[in-house]
C-alpha cells in the first residue's frame, strides 16, 4: 500500500524521521553477520578518555583512557561474549566522547535475541559503571550514551579492512580536526556565486584568482578532453584551483588525479552536510591540508537520490560562475 492509498482509507500516516541511528528494515539482526557499531556519549562529554600524543616526531596520537574508559575496555566489552556466546567483539576503539566496535554474530542467535539486545545489555553495563564511579543516586541518573546507536553492515569485500583502518586512524583524525577546526566546521549560510550555500573545508580557495571549471561535455572528442585535461592539470600544478561537480566519469577521473597530485580542489555537491559531517578517506587529508572545499547549494538529505539533469546544469553553471568570480 502506498502512502497515498493509506491516507485515502483513513490510516494515520506519520512523517519519516530520518536518522543515522535507524536500523536497516530489510536486515535480520539475529542472523550471522558482521557489524561496525558507533555509540556516542550523551552531550558529547569526553568521559571516556583524553587525546594524547602529537603528529610530529615519534609520538603517535592515542587516547589515554579514563577510569570509565578503562572499565569499558577491560570489563564491559568482555561481558558481551559472556552473555551472548554467539557474539564476538573483533575490534574496539574508545574515543573521548564516543566508541566504535566491530562485532561478529557467528551463528543465528535464536528467537528474541538480536543485535539490539546485545547493544542494550552493553549500554546497561556501561551505565552501571558510570553511575557507580560518579556515585550517582537514582534521581540523578541518566544514560552514559545517547539513545540509539549507528550500525554499518559488512556487505562487500574490502569493507572490513577499511573499517579496521578507520578505527586505527581515529585518534590521528581527531587531532587533525582539533588543529584545523576551521577546515572541518560546516558553514550553513555562505554566499557563493550568488547562492546561499553549505560549505566544508578551506573557503579561502574561493579567493585564489587562478581557477578552472572541470566540465567535460558529451560533445567533446577524446582529443579535446585530453587537451583540456592537460590545461586543467597545469592550473593545479601552478597552484590554481580546479572547480567541478565531478558528474561525468571523465570529470571524476581528472579530479581523482588532481587529488592524488595534491592540487587545490573546489567540489560542488548535490547533497548538503550534516551538522557533524566530516570528510572521509583521502578527502579528509586534503581538507586537513587546506586543499579542498566542498560546496552544496542544497540541504542535507538521507535519501539515495540520482542527480537530475537540471541539478547537473545548475552545478556546472555554479562552477563557471565561481571561476568567473561572479
Amino acid at each position: 500500500m502506498t502512502r497515498e492509498e493509506a491516507i485515502s482509507v483513513g490510516m494515520e500516516v506519520h512523517e519519516i524521521r530520518h536518522s543515522m541511528k535507524r536500523r536497516t528494515p530489510w536486515h535480520d539482526y539475529s542472523r550471522k553477520g558482521t557489524y561496525m557499531l558507533t555509540l556516542v556519549v550523551r552531550e558529547r562529554m569526553p568521559l571516556l578518555g583524553m587525546l594524547k600524543g602529537c603528529l610530529e616526531g615519534k609520538d603517535t596520537p592515542y587516547v589515554e583512557y579514563s577510569v570509565l574508559g578503562n572499565t569499558i575496555v577491560l570489563e564491559e566489552q568482555k561481558k558481551i561474549n559472556r552473555y551472548y556466546p554467539q557474539v564476538e567483539v573483533w575490534k574496539l576503539c574508545v574515543m573521548p566522547d564516543h566508541l566504535h566496535m566491530i562485532v561478529r554474530i557467528n551463528e543465528d542467535m535464536g528467537e528474541g535475541k538480536h543485535l539490539g539486545k546485545v547493544v542494550a545489555g552493553f549500554k546497561s553495563g556501561c551505565n552501571n559503571a558510570y553511575w557507580n564511579l560518579f556515585n550517582m543516586n537514582e534521581t540523578s541518573r541518566h544514560g552514559l550514551f545517547e539513545k540509539g546507536y549507528c550500525d554499518k553492515i559488512l556487505m562487500h569485500e574490502g569493507q572490513l579492512d577499511n573499517w579496521k583502518r578507520y578505527l586505527d586512524d581515529n585518534p590521528r583524525r581527531l587531532m587533525i580536526k582539533r588543529q584545523n577546526p576551521a577546515y572541518f566546521t560546516v558553514l550553513t549560510d555562505l554566499e557563493v556565486a550568488g547562492e546561499r550555500c553549505r560549505v566544508v573545508g578551506n573557503r579561502f580557495l574561493l579567493n585564489i584568482p587562478d581557477k578552472v571549471a572541470i566540465i567535460a561535455h558529451r560533445r567533446y572528442t577524446d582529443n579535446e578532453v585530453a587537451q583540456l585535461r592537460r590545461e586543467w592539470l597545469e592550473c593545479g600544478e601552478r597552484g590554481g584551483v580546479l572547480v567541478s561537480a565531478a558528474i561525468s566519469p571523465k570529470e571524476k577521473e581528472i579530479l581523482r588525479e588532481a587529488m592524488n597530485r595534491g592540487y587545490n580542489i573546489i567540489l560542488l555537491r548535490e547533497n548538503g552536510f550534516q551538522k557533524l559531517y566530516k570528510p572521509s578517506g583521502e578527502a579528509f587529508d586534503a581538507c586537513a591540508n587546506g586543499l579542498l572545499l566542498q560546496i552544496s547549494p542544497w540541504d542535507f538529505h538521507y535519501e539515495k537520490r540520482v542527480i537530475t539533469r537540471a541539478q547537473c546544469l545548475f552545478l556546472n553553471s555554479m562552477a563557471e560562475r565561481i571561476v568567473g568570480g561572479r
